[in-house]
């Protein structure tokens, strides 16, 4: 009997951590703060789904807009991203904590499209703390409002602060008030005029970004809020089939000792 309530509460165990999501693995430390048009986001391979405003962003989570939408991501630390249309962009890794600030760190992928993003408190306090990450260049944050736009080439127009952008050719750092075009993978970034930036090339939605932190909802997340956060549907299903199995294995090891539990040490 004994062996019997063990088991099940273990099998109940599991079923609550898969139930809380983002409170067992990680709670998601951003959101859609704004969104207009078709906006879609998915976690890891999960299926996409139509973005609404408050829904939380976890890690690995990827956000595509489409024809003339935008959406607007906001950060724990304050740091905002206004995502323009035709653009995919992923958080592939952001933690802050506001007791800890200079242990912040964040990864952001953008594959494609344009974005504009003002920093927050993290990058304050770590200037190695946040990175976008392109198929072109990587560009490193120091306090920086800046908008990058990936069309093959890469342009890059810092409105203030600096950015680092960096690739195989080496690394080159970008103040306020200039433009930088990086051609391809193997090619040294290059500062441009903007009156060579061909047209249309930074032209943002005007939607005002405030650097200011504030909470995050505590509302559904992408992906559905099910599962583990930054997982995806099918990861989470063998995750706790995984530990389904595990506690099976314990419950049969628990039942060969004969006291219907676990076995005691051999006494000597």
């Amino acid at each position: 009997m004994l062996h019997g309530l063990r088991f099940l509460t273990l099998i109940v165990g599991i079923a609550a951590l898969a139930a809380s999501g983002p409170s067992f693995a990680q709670r998601a430390q951003g959101y859609v703060q704004e969104v207009q048009g078709n906006v879609t986001g998915r976690v890891g391979a999960g299926q996409p789904q139509k973005l609404a405003k408050g829904l939380t962003v976890p890690n690995n989570a990827t956000v595509t807009t489409g024809d003339q939408s935008y959406a607007v991501l906001k950060f724990e630390d304050g740091t905002a991203v206004l995502l323009n249309e035709y653009t995919s962009f992923e958080v592939q890794e952001y933690s802050y904590n506001a007791k800890a600030p200079e242990k912040a760190s964040a990864v952001f992928n953008l594959v494609r499209g344009s974005m504009r993003m003002v920093t927050g408190l993290a990058v304050s306090r770590n200037r190695d703390a946040f990175k976008v990450v392109t198929p072109l260049a990587t560009i490193w944050l120091y306090g920086s409002e800046f908008v990058a736009e990936l069309f093959n080439p890469l342009f890059i127009q810092v409105v203030s602060g600096e950015v680092t952008v960096t690739n195989s050719a080496g690394a080159v750092i970008f103040s306020s008030g200039q433009a930088a075009v990086v051609a391809n993978p193997s090619a040294l970034a290059d500062i441009v005029p903007l009156s060579r930036v061909p047209p249309g090339v930074f032209e943002m939605p005007n939607v005002a970004l405030t650097a200011v932190p504030e909470a995050i909802p505590s509302g559904a997340q992408i992906g559905g809020g099910g599962g583990f956060a930054g997982l995806s549907t099918t990861t989470t299903a063998i995750a706790i089939g995984l530990a389904i199995g595990l506690a099976v294995a314990v419950s049969a090891g628990g039942s060969g000792s004969g006291s219907g539990g676990l076995s005691s040490p051999p006494q000597h």
